[in-house]
């Protein structure tokens, strides 16, 4: 199957599946809140491998078990809050640069969290 044609039939799954112009709002707006975090989570084991890092060794720097750090790392769970995602920063000795800026008055809203990459 082409990516259109993948792109065609995901799109009538949503069309069928969210009636609702509100339902597709909230859908879409859960979608990039799991996306960017999927995201950050990436740039952060990115970080640990190129600081090669253990996941032990980050898990005793945050003071927290092995398979904690393994699944926070995967995405297994909840998204992480973020307390936790500064936690992990830290412990890699980098930092997160956040900013706050309004939507825009005319046409399509960005999603409530964008992840932008830079060199670690």
């Amino acid at each position: 199957m082409k990516q259109t044609d993948q792109s065609a039939v995901f799109a009538d799954f949503l069309g069928k599946t969210y009636t609702t112009q509100q339902e597709r709002t909230s859908f879409e707006r859960d979608l990039g809140k799991l996306l960017a975090s999927a995201k950050l989570l990436k740039q952060l084991e990115d970080i640990r491998e190129a600081k090669q890092m253990t996941k032990a060794d980050l898990a005793r720097r945050l003071g927290v078990k092995r398979p904690v750090v393994s699944r926070l790392l995967a995405g297994n769970g909840t998204i992480p809050n973020l307390g936790t995602i500064a936690d992990v920063a830290d412990a890699l000795d980098v930092y997160i640069d956040l900013r706050i800026k309004p939507q825009p008055r005319r046409g399509k809203r960005h999603a409530a969290i964008d992840v932008h990459e830079t060199a670690a």
